[in-house]
């Protein structure tokens, strides 16, 4: 688990062009929009086959949020 959510980070640092990317980081701090969020996930979703309602896309403020959604998605397959 802990990998697939080190490899989530890395592609995500490489997505804006950074060496890596801290927890505490906002999304909007990146540059992400929602629309970057979502697109993010449907690939997640299909890669790792898990699924992200609606209202969880919405939550997401940091980096940290969106990685621990991840570890805890995958954990429960």
């Amino acid at each position: 688990m802990n990998t697939v959510v080190e490899e989530v980070r890395k592609n995500l640092a490489e997505k804006i062009g950074a060496d890596t990317v801290a927890d505490e980081k906002t999304l909007k701090d990146l540059n992400l929009d929602s629309l970057d969020v979502v697109e993010m996930c449907l690939d997640l979703e299909d890669k790792y086959g898990i699924q992200f309602a609606t209202e969880e896309l919405a939550e997401f403020v940091t980096v940290g949020d969106l990685l621990g959604k991840i570890a805890s998605k995958i954990a429960a397959k």
